[in-house]
């Protein structure tokens, strides 16, 4: 069998595996290992819950990328992820030992991670920057001052002074010198940018070249362990060369859907979602319920959409996109019984939300408020 052909045969085998919610991540790792160079589709259940298929294995991505995104893990660049996204924290030259070791590992399995969801389209829920993206992309040659800001604005904006001096380095050589910098990674005491750093002075003779080192270190060998070990992670799943058709700004939206936030409208739930058995477009509940989900903020939004799909994530193109549709369908009661007293509930797997024809406005929304804080977190039959 040829490669193209090994490339369009339908991926029918699923490996279903069951997890714990405790000790999600160790549990990941042992998994996306055991599935390394699998073509089956990983679908996952957990332990004491009846849901299974899309629903749980979304959430489970999500688990993961809730734990990796923690500070206390150690992977990240401390500055990293108020707004440009996550990246490695550098290491020293030639750094080595248990920690660097784990580092590495925890990278490793971050790139099987991100392989693994790419193949099986399954949505992630970790912000990277895009100077990540480039390293993916094996565009770590073409880091500029844009990437430095990025992934950490206070140091980007610092640099970008210092670059204003250095366009006349002998007329500013006072206040270069009064800076009192030496070639070590600022913030990073630890990390000399050459031989002997910590005892360099940065003057205006070699201005141009600390910075140099600044934004080379920072961005391409500062993290060049735990981005390569990422890269031996995710070839295990697909190969580097097949996403070199993508744009580094492309990559995000590839990953982890729609990222840009945007207030929801009821036209475009009108046009997106599809009202059935019991209701339809012109019904009482089905406006007001497209009146509730237009007036959510961003944190609404992830948590409604954590409670309907297993994710807080829509793909890209939003609601448009969402396969199979969201269906929308009025939840029986027995006779007698109001329909106030009862909460919605969602088939994950198959976008299915069952909603009672509630009484108010008001009693849909609280009831929704309620069924996607207390609902999510757990699998159970509707």
């Amino acid at each position: 069998q040829n490669e193209s052909s090994e490339r369009v045969a339908p991926r029918l085998e699923r490996r279903r595996k069951k997890v714990s919610r405790t000790g999600i991540l160790e549990q990941a790792e042992k998994l996306m290992s055991d599935m390394s160079g699998s073509k089956a589709v990983l679908e996952i259940e957990f332990e004491d819950e009846v849901g299974t298929g899309l629903g749980p294995t979304l959430e489970f991505y999500t688990l993961v990328s809730l734990e990796l995104r923690q500070p206390e893990r150690g992977l990240w660049r401390e500055t990293s992820g108020a707004s440009g996204g996550l990246f490695p924290k550098p290491l020293p030259h030639g750094a080595k030992g248990s920690n660097v070791n784990q580092l590495r590992s925890k990278f490793r399995f971050l790139g099987r991670l991100f392989g693994r969801s790419l193949m099986d389209q399954r949505l992630l829920d970790i912000p990277l920057a895009r100077p990540f993206y480039k390293w993916l992309l094996g565009r770590e040659g073409e880091m500029e001052v844009a990437d430095l800001i990025d992934i950490d604005p206070l140091l980007g904006q610092t640099f970008v002074k210092l670059l204003d001096l250095a366009k006349d380095a002998q007329a500013n050589a006072a206040e270069v010198e009064s800076l009192y910098l030496d070639f070590t990674l600022p913030g990073k005491e630890g990390i000399e940018l050459m031989k002997g750093g910590k005892n360099i002075s940065v003057a205006a003779s070699n201005l141009e070249q600390y910075l140099e080192l600044v934004l080379h270190w920072t961005l391409v060998e500062g993290p060049r362990p735990l981005m390569e070990s990422f890269r031996e992670g995710f070839e295990e799943a697909i190969p580097l060369h097949s996403l070199t058709v993508f744009y580094p700004h492309e990559m995000d939206g590839l990953f982890c859907g729609n990222t840009r936030w945007e207030k929801w409208d009821t036209c475009m739930l009108m046009e997106s979602c599809r009202p059935d058995h019991g209701y339809t477009h012109d019904s009482r509940a089905i406006r007001w319920f497209f009146e509730i989900l237009s007036s959510y903020e961003e944190e609404e939004q992830r948590t409604f959409l954590q409670f309907l799909t297993g994710t807080p994530r829509l793909p890209v193109g939003g609601f448009r996109s969402l396969n199979p549709p969201l269906r929308i369908v009025r939840k029986t009661v027995s006779t007698g019984e109001c329909p106030d007293a009862f909460l919605p509930s969602v088939m994950t797997c198959v976008n299915y939300l069952k909603l009672p024809d509630y009484s108010s406005l008001e009693i849909m929304r609280e009831k929704l408020r309620i069924a996607a804080t207390d609902g999510s977190g757990t699998f159970h039959l509707s």
